[in-house]
């Protein structure tokens, strides 16, 4: 195996970002050799893939791989790999995290790519492999548009590289092929160059058509500026259709025009557009904040998340002798009461308030056991001593539900009840997860003001610039860039005083920032965030330990039962 240097690479643009100019664009080229055509049934048994960025090649990635399974004779006898030419080649499992990190953030190249990266992807997802999700081009679907029937007689690998004069001969070997693949790749580009295709986008779509509706609303685009922020399309009566973000306004906006888009939900409001609204900031974070503001107030209709945070369910544990049930609204703690969430869905409520209720009263205990009540399923009364722990799991000390779970998972192992095990593990890890998001929303909103600094992207940012934040009682009052070698502090300061003189009515943060937790949580991934420091802060903010509810404690109580 062969690879490039890694001094002096280029960051590969997501498709996230778009318009990623074809000269500046990482390419991996790969294709695979496997024992049938089936992912979930077959196995890989050679990988060769070609790095090229500009024309040039910058390196290569070719292995055996032992698919642990005898090849079958027809695929040994069109590719020349036989049993003996694996014997003793690294597994899958070994391979596959080489080649993605070879791969890194490149694009995927195959002809035929659902076949190829179709197969890494399966063979990802059996080994429990996170697949990064990279953009893939397919030359087999370029060349149908690029190389009609009159030219060519058809689109297999070797017809065409035949036609485009490649430097190597397709053999069906992995590297062989990924080679001819790369000259077919740069004959398909020098043709759609042509056509004004200048970058990975315009590629990626060239096999496909625009809409009438795209079109015709193509020019709004050119008014947009190549600024970061947050755009929001308009129709005639000032009603707004979607919004969305980006580090580069006009290139992004400009892919809702073009045949990369597809999503059924953004094509159906182009025809309605009739103006393209921008707002530029000084961060990512600012824009996405503004971002979900913009979607909870205007309700977009072609925008799916963020449309009701005041919608979040939590589990509850009311006061006095008031039992557990799932509540929309988050309410003061001061009253005796706790809760825990958002949850991820409805359907964790009851089994929930079950795991809770048996870790802390007993195997097979209900609420309405241990009060006598006869009430139908949520709210059900407890005595006092069962309510103070459980109010204790829910805030401060998971460990009764941790060995409760553990225990019954060891039983359910022990009598072969796999799927039962997992379950109680899955409604464990629900409740930890929900527990230390209201701790960290708890902790956040009780704050009322803090200002932090981390370093500031360097993307977007000269080295050494810092991205101050301020956060007021758990909602986002202000962002501003200092330039390296400039003194953060007098901006600190200004920041706070300005984030303070916000009246908390126009910031309004229920506990547990009720109503806005998608905003607050992204202040929390920001203040997680490497290099983070904080500048000044009024009143308390405790960075709340993670390790107590941490899903991944589950794992030392569980070692015995997996």
């Amino acid at each position: 195996m062969t690879a490039p240097p890694r001094s002096g690479r280029r960051r590969q643009l997501s498709f996230a970002d778009l318009g990623t100019p074809l000269e500046e664009a990482e390419m991996v080229v790969v294709d695979l050799e496997t024992t049938g055509t089936d992912p979930s049934q077959d196995a890989v048994t050679e990988i060769g893939a070609v790095k090229v960025r500009g024309g040039d090649v910058l390196g290569e990635f070719r292995t055996f791989v032992d698919p642990q399974r005898p090849i079958p004779a027809y695929i040994a006898s069109l590719t020349g790999i036989s049993d003996a030419t694996v014997r003793g080649a690294p597994r899958i499992d070994a391979v596959l995290p080489m080649f993605l990190d070879f791969a890194h953030d490149a694009v995927l190249v195959a002809h035929n790519a659902r076949f190829d990266v179709g197969f890494l992807r399966s063979q990802a997802a059996r080994l429990e492999i996170t697949w990064p999700s990279p953009p893939v081009l397919d030359t087999l679907a370029l060349a149908r548009s690029v190389f009609k029937r009159d030219e060519v007689r058809d689109h297999k690998l070797g017809t065409l590289a035949a036609h485009v004069g490649a430097q190597v001969t397709p053999d069906h070997r992995a590297l062989s092929d990924a080679r001819a693949t790369v000259d077919v790749l740069h004959a398909i580009i020098a043709r759609l160059g042509d056509r004004g295709a200048r970058t990975v986008e315009d590629l990626a779509s060239a096999h496909r058509k625009v809409t009438p509706a795209q079109a015709r609303k193509r020019h709004l685009a050119d008014t947009v500026p190549p600024v970061p922020g947050v755009y929001q399309f308009v129709d005639r009566e000032g009603g707004v259709l979607y919004v969305g973000t980006s580090h580069d306004l006009r290139s992004r906006v400009r892919t809702y025009f073009s045949a990369s888009e597809t999503r059924r939900r953004v094509l159906d409001v182009l025809p309605r557009l009739h103006e393209i609204r921008t707002i530029e900031c000084a961060s990512r974070l600012e824009a996405a904040v503004r971002e979900l503001r913009i979607i909870a107030r205007e309700q977009p209709p072609a925008n799916r998340q963020g449309l009701k945070p005041e919608k979040a369910l939590w589990l509850r544990l009311g006061p006095g002798a008031d039992g557990l049930r799932a509540a929309r609204i988050a309410r003061s703690e001061d009253d005796g009461s706790a809760q825990i969430g958002p949850l991820r869905s409805r359907h964790d409520v009851e089994p929930l308030r079950a795991l809770l209720t048996d870790a802390v009263m007993g195997r097979g205990a209900s609420l309405e056991g241990a009060s006598g009540s006869g009430a139908s399923g949520t709210g059900r009364r407890l005595a006092p001593e069962p309510h103070a722990r459980i109010r204790r799991a829910m805030l401060e000390d998971p460990s009764p539900v941790i060995a409760h779970a553990a225990a019954r998972m060891r039983a359910h192992v022990g009598a072969h009840r796999y799927e039962d095990a997992a379950r109680i593990k899955g409604q464990a890890e629900a409740f930890l997860a929900a527990a230390q998001r209201a701790q960290q929303l708890r902790a956040l909103a009780a704050c009322p003001m803090l200002v932090a600094a981390r370093p500031a992207e360097s993307r977007r940012h000269p080295a050494g610039a810092w991205e101050l934040l301020a956060v007021r009682a758990g909602r986002h009052a202000g962002t501003a860039i200092v330039p390296r070698g400039a003194d953060p502090v007098p901006v600190a300061r200004e920041l706070a005083r300005r984030g303070a003189e916000i009246p908390l009515d126009e910031l309004p943060s229920g506990p547990l920032c009720h109503g806005h937790h998608q905003e607050s949580e992204l202040l929390l991934h920001w203040l997680e965030g490497e290099g983070m420091r904080v500048v000044a802060v009024e009143g308390t903010w405790a960075v709340p330990l993670r390790a107590r509810f941490d899903p991944q404690t589950l794992q030392a109580a569980f070692t015995t039962a997996d």
